[in-house]
């Protein structure tokens, strides 16, 4: 008998015996007790993490870290109070559970330098196909680029030639424009568009190096896809991440987490001037995967607004509170609410 078929008995069956017992004459019945037996299901296989028996052996805390937006958004206010055009938007992300929160997190900023990771990305994944990058370079002529503004330049020689390998760690540890613009053309437009697209920062029409386009939560995945290696292979992430880590930028986030503590970061600023010199709407903005000992994360800082001092200090000031909270939370194995998206 097929198992439809017996649902279907059973259903009529019990249907007809209570019809029956509905219609009997009234009166006493013998009862026979039937032996029932319960027993617990049986579950076979578990739904919760599989590796969850191992994180007290590999050193990682999974608990959840008690909220404390409220201290960065009292310490935000603070900075607002004396700078009214003071625009700030943060991000945090635990990488041990992937739990974050955002203030401010869907304002757009202009990238300025931190798009200089995304050029290494698309050099990286090329690399990935064709080792052969390494062995190639290019002459550098200061006459070709004109008058590059530079952050945090590593000094070059006219006429000298520099390597793929040495303009990437230029660009991303001296935050170098020359050598960005270099690779940039030797990568093409098409390969730092297709990375962009990919990693989720859509960029519309009419842009340019003032369009305002990227979010702190939209640039953090850059930073989490690395850690994870899910974008690059093993190899690749790995190298971008020591370069980030050898950045020599040793402002905001880095001066607010302990020297001995690794982050990989990077910066961006961006100036733009008005009549008569007069610097006005500069944004800087900071991201940093910080490697805490237990619990690994990410933080983002973007800025727009006041002057350059005062924006670092907003920096350095809310990075120290988040260490300081996942630094002492960890000690204590604090369990308490979520972040809530």
């Amino acid at each position: 008998m097929s198992k439809l078929k017996l649902i279907i008995l059973l259903v009529f069956t019990t249907v007809f015996s209570i019809a029956i017992g509905y219609f009997l004459p009234k009166g006493k019945a013998k009862i026979t007790q039937l032996p029932i037996t319960l027993t617990a299901p049986n579950f076979s296989t578990s739904l919760l993490n599989p590796i969850l028996p191992h994180y007290d052996q590999m050193g990682i805390d999974y608990s959840e870290l008690k909220s404390f937006r409220g201290k960065i958004e009292q310490r935000i206010q603070f900075f607002k109070n004396t700078h009214k055009d003071l625009q700030v938007s943060y991000y945090f992300r635990d990488l041990n559970n992937g739990l974050w929160t955002g203030i401010n997190e869907r304002e757009s900023f202009s990238p300025a330098s931190l798009f200089k990771v995304p050029i290494m990305i698309a050099l990286l994944k090329k690399a990935q196909t064709d080792p052969k990058v390494w062995e190639m370079g290019v002459v550098y002529k200061k006459a070709d680029l004109g008058e590059v503004p530079e952050e945090s330049g590593f000094k070059k020689e006219d006429g000298k030639f520099y390597s793929i390998a040495d303009l990437l760690t230029q660009m991303i540890v001296y935050s170098d424009n020359a050598a960005s613009l270099l690779l940039l053309q030797f990568i093409g437009d098409k390969s730092i568009l297709k990375v962009i697209d990919e990693l989720n920062m859509h960029v519309g029409n009419g842009f340019d190096q003032n369009t305002n386009f990227i979010t702190v939560k939209a640039y953090a995945g850059i930073l989490r896809v690395l850690y994870n290696a899910s974008y690059l292979n093993k190899e690749m992430s790995e190298k971008a991440l020591n370069l980030l880590a050898q950045s020599k930028y040793n402002k905001g986030i880095r001066a607010g987490i302990p020297a001995h503590i690794k982050v990989a970061h990077k910066y961006g600023k961006r100036d733009e001037t008005v009549v008569g010199g007069r610097i006005h709407n500069l944004q800087l903005h900071h991201f940093g995967l910080v490697f805490h000992p237990k619990k690994p994360f990410i933080i983002g800082i973007m800025t727009r607004g006041a002057d350059v001092e005062t924006k670092l200090q907003v920096i350095k000031a809310l990075s120290e509170i988040t260490y300081q909270e996942v630094d002492n939370q960890t000690k204590d194995n604090v369990k308490s609410e979520v972040f809530s998206e």
